[in-house]
């Protein structure tokens, strides 16, 4: 547990200290106290002795970014006098604001009467982080430290990705390690503890380069490292020709003698909360990760990914509190499954692992063990992905990997469309997604032909659940033809909604032409149906859509893709979802950060999370 203690003055009254005491006096608070923990310089506000609001104080110059976010969470968790029940992180211009209570950030603290109605000045039953904030600190700080050694050692890579594909190899073999300390490396004749070490680099050198390599060319292929797809096929997670290609001996003596620091497949054995090594990992990555234009690679930001993860498990639960936990009687498999098609590096599928271990921590009448069992299988189970950049597949393991999932069920598919076997019709839950953007269509006809299975040969539309029917289009008379070329975005809704459980909920980025064109008018027939004059109902459609929520231009400008875009959110037609309904509809002029100089800018101003709080609070 942290030490706070309660300090004269430390803190220059400067105008950040200044702002913070006079919107708490505004919002009805008492003055906040002064305190330090661990060295790191903040403020309290308790009543009755409760620790109601810690401000965690971050230097002038410096961003509020995601590590300070982490970390304003953590020290608000290890108050000696209790839990915070909201924290604030600032730099007297930016600001982030995250409940205990309902664990999620909040677009504005809440006053002192708002506060009271909700919890009456009483703890609430809250499952908090255990981790020290000092380790998460130094966790962080070696992460990004290694990867700028790294870069500045001008190793065999190509460019800042390189680097952290070569990273996740070297992150497998030790979680490999982990499970299996006795194992012999057969092409090396000794332990992988013996060579996984700076102690075997510092002795044998370029030697002990070629055993390591040697090392991950044969564990890679072996048997346990296979993962099933929706027909019961086995696969193997790296491809053959998948190799290490650092070469300098220095380099491996740093990555071993980090990697060793840590037990990066039970963290809680060093005090680390489980996903605190993928949060930080997670940090890392968006901060390093080098965006290319065009149909390119690009992370899609935290912003988007929280606001539609938050929004989509917020319905689940609402419909049904059961249904993530629920297990199927024969299999004794949990029966949830989330899905990303286009999965990059795993960005949705963490997120939504992350909502379901606060989902997990919240259920009553389990013990700690219990819970840990729990989400083990609901990590083994339910979260699924595909990409067919084989450097994304790697990040987006290891990433799951590194939040609870140490045989994550992510495949690589030739085609993003995932014009694939490997994913079956109707077996998912839930779909979030950030396709591609392609300028021009898709004019392969395998492809194309491939979305006419809904079409019949004398031009009639079948509309069956499973179908496709996006690669023809009605004319005039209503008759479906084939098309030479279709957008991408098309083809992805047929796709997701294929793969749907009937009832099933898509989460998908899209530019904004699917959603106004009027040539697109076609599109959004299919997916709600035409609107009756008469009645005021749609008739037909294969979805209800729930929500559009409109982008800012900035929030994909890495990537190249100049459209403007929108996060659509529908429901397939199931069992009692039949009825188109009130769509939610938002405009996020901001969503945290600006692109300066081809980089990513904190601005601490997020539409997206008043956006989320609108959409809870409901009509």
């Amino acid at each position: 547990m942290a030490r706070a203690k309660a300090k004269e003055k430390f803190y220059p009254r400067t105008v950040a200290v200044e702002r913070v005491n006079e919107i708490l006096r505004q919002l009805g608070y008492s003055a906040p106290q002064e305190i330090e923990i661990d060295g790191v310089q903040g403020l309290l506000v308790t009543e009755g002795g409760k620790p109601v609001i810690f401000v965690y104080l971050v230097d002038a110059d410096q961003p509020v970014g995601p590590e300070e976010e982490t970390l304003a969470q953590l020290y608000g968790s290890q108050l000696d006098s209790g839990v915070a029940d909201y924290v604030w992180a600032t730099n007297g211009k930016m600001d982030y604001y995250f409940s205990w209570i309902e664990e999620t950030q909040l677009s504005e603290l809440p006053s002192r009467e708002q506060w009271l109605k909700k919890t009456g000045g009483a703890d609430k039953l809250v499952v908090y982080p255990k981790t020290d904030p000092q380790q998460y600190k130094k966790l962080q700080k070696e992460f990004d430290d290694l990867h700028e050694y790294i870069y500045a050692a001008r190793e065999n890579v190509n460019g800042k990705n390189d680097i952290i594909y070569e990273l996740c190899k070297l992150i497998f073999l030790k979680v490999h390690l982990e499970k299996k300390r006795d194992y012999k490396v057969r092409n090396v004749g000794e332990k992988l503890e013996t060579i996984f070490s700076p102690d075997y680099f510092t002795k044998y050198g370029t030697r002990a380069v070629e055993d390591i390599k040697k090392a991950f060319a044969e564990i890679k292929d072996l048997d346990c490292y296979t993962i099933e797809d929706d027909a019961g096929r086995s696969f193997r997670i790296f491809d053959s020709a998948e190799a290490i290609k650092l070469n300098k001996p220095e380099t491996f003596i740093r990555i071993t003698g980090m990697l060793t620091r840590y037990t990066l497949s039970e963290p809680e054995e060093q005090g680390l909360e489980d996903d605190i090594l993928g949060r930080a990992f997670d940090v890392m990555l968006r901060a390093k990760f080098e965006s290319k234009g065009g149909v390119g690679i690009y992370l899609t930001p935290q912003q988007v990914r929280d606001a539609a993860v938050q929004i989509a498990f917020h319905d689940i639960i609402q419909e049904d509190f059961g249904k993530i936990t629920r297990l199927d009687p024969v299999t004794n498999k949990p029966t949830f499954r989330v899905l990303d098609p286009c999965c990059g590096s795993g960005g949705f599928l963490v997120t939504a692992m992350r909502e379901i271990r606060k989902h997990v921590d919240k259920l009553v009448g389990l013990t700690d063990k219990q819970k840990k069992e729990m989400l083990k299988n609901l990590y083994a189970h339910c979260f699924i992905g595909a990409d067919s950049s084989p450097g994304m597949v790697l990040m987006a393991r290891i990433n799951m990997v590194l939040h609870g999932d140490p045989r994550a069920k992510v495949f690589q598919v030739d085609n993003s469309l995932a014009i694939t076997d490997v994913l079956e019709p109707e077996k998912y839950d839930l779909i979030m997604t950030n396709p591609p953007f392609k300028k021009g269509g898709i004019n392969d006809g395998k492809i194309l032909e491939y979305f006419r299975s809904d079409i019949t040969p004398d031009g009639k539309f079948l509309n069956t659940s499973a179908g496709l029917a996006m690669g023809a289009k009605p004319d005039s008379r209503g008759r479906w033809k084939p098309v030479s070329s279709v957008d991408p975005a098309v083809l992805f809704i047929d796709r997701c909604l294929q793969l749907l459980k009937p009832g099933g909920r898509l989460m998908i980025v899209l530019p904004d032409g699917i959603l106004c064109n009027s040539g697109d008018r076609y599109v959004r027939e299919y997916i709600m149906g035409k609107k009756d004059e008469e009645t005021g109902k749609f008739v037909g459609g294969k979805a209800v859509v729930k929500a559009v929520i409109s982008l800012p231009p900035v929030t994909f400008q890495l990537s190249g893709a100049g459209a403007k875009t929108s996060l659509l959110y529908l429901q397939k037609k199931g069992p009692g979802v039949y009825e188109q309904g009130p769509i939610y509809m938002a405009v996020a002029n901001e969503v945290g950060f600006e692109v300066k100089k081809n980089k990513e800018v904190l601005t601490g101003r997020n539409d997206l999370v008043k956006i989320v709080e609108g959409y809870k609070e409901g009509p």
